[in-house]
């Protein structure tokens, strides 16, 4: 099983509406880009009859941008009591769209357990609606999150803390921050330096145990104790320094030949 899932992205109106056409493409660095049928019908009915221009530039923009970009429609949709609406409460048509993103992304997630569905959206009250879901490969990040993450390889705090629980669950070993997806490999810029883990195994394996100096210090004195009985049997059996110490005859007081040799010069 590979360390890093596929990432699946998923875009709302507004996402798309935040982002240039240029910008567009580097989100295809991260991973395969959906966008929901509800999204893809709102930017078409845009296309043909919007009253601000901007929308409309928007829109015309990304009709010419999807012939050739790889994207895909999807219309799985999928239902949690989080992304349901309200008893009596009324929706605009901008929030119905944003719950059928929401819906759709949930879908993926469950049609599509081994990958990690990252919905984009500048909706924050439809981020909160998907941190509400316990589920381990569904989160949700802002488009500057998205452009960030495309241009330096730096995952998203969200996107970090999903893959760790993805992990955990699938029993997957953690690996850096690097992003492989579809065939495009991109990395963050990388320093060389020792793994902190790899480090630790070295240092502890070149240590010095912590018994070695006392047993160091008990063959020293030891070792030192034998010195000096040897040179102490030394003293005691030298013939010559024994006769220092010998009586002289027909003395009766016991003296030292020493003391003789001294009295006599």
């Amino acid at each position: 099983m590979v360390a890093v899932p596929p990432v699946i992205l998923v875009f709302d109106i507004s996402a798309l509406s935040a982002a240039t056409p240029s910008e567009w493409r580097e989100f295809s660095r991260v991973g395969g880009c959906y966008v929901p049928q509800v999204v893809y019908e709102e930017m078409k009915l845009k296309f043909d009859r919007s009253p601000d221009p901007d929308l409309e530039r928007i829109a015309k923009a990304f009709n010419r941008f999807y012939a050739s970009s790889g994207w895909r429609i999807t219309d799985i949709s999928g239902h949690h009591a989080a992304l349901k609406v309200g008893s009596g409460q009324s929706l605009t048509q901008r929030s119905r769209v944003s719950l059928a993103v929401g819906r759709c992304a949930f879908g993926l997630a469950e049609n599509v357990p081994g990958s990690l569905v990252v919905l984009v959206t500048k909706d924050r009250s439809l981020l909160q609606r998907l941190y509400e879901i316990p589920m381990v490969n569904l989160c949700g990040i802002t488009v500057e999150n998205l452009l960030q993450w495309s241009r330096t390889g730096q995952r998203p705090i969200p996107v970090s803390q999903k893959l760790q629980q993805f992990r955990a669950v699938n029993g997957m070993q953690p690996t850096g921050s690097t992003v492989i997806n579809q065939g495009y490999q991109r990395t963050s810029p990388t320093r060389l330096t020792s793994a902190p883990g790899k480090t630790r195994g070295v240092r502890s394996a070149i240590s010095t145990p912590d018994w070695l100096p006392d047993v160091i210090s008990l063959l020293l004195a030891a070792l030192g104790l034998a010195i000096a009985a040897y040179l102490i049997w030394i003293v005691f059996n030298n013939s010559n320094i024994q006769e220092l110490f010998q009586y002289p005859p027909n003395q009766s007081e016991p003296t030292s030949r020493l003391d003789t040799l001294l009295q006599i010069s």
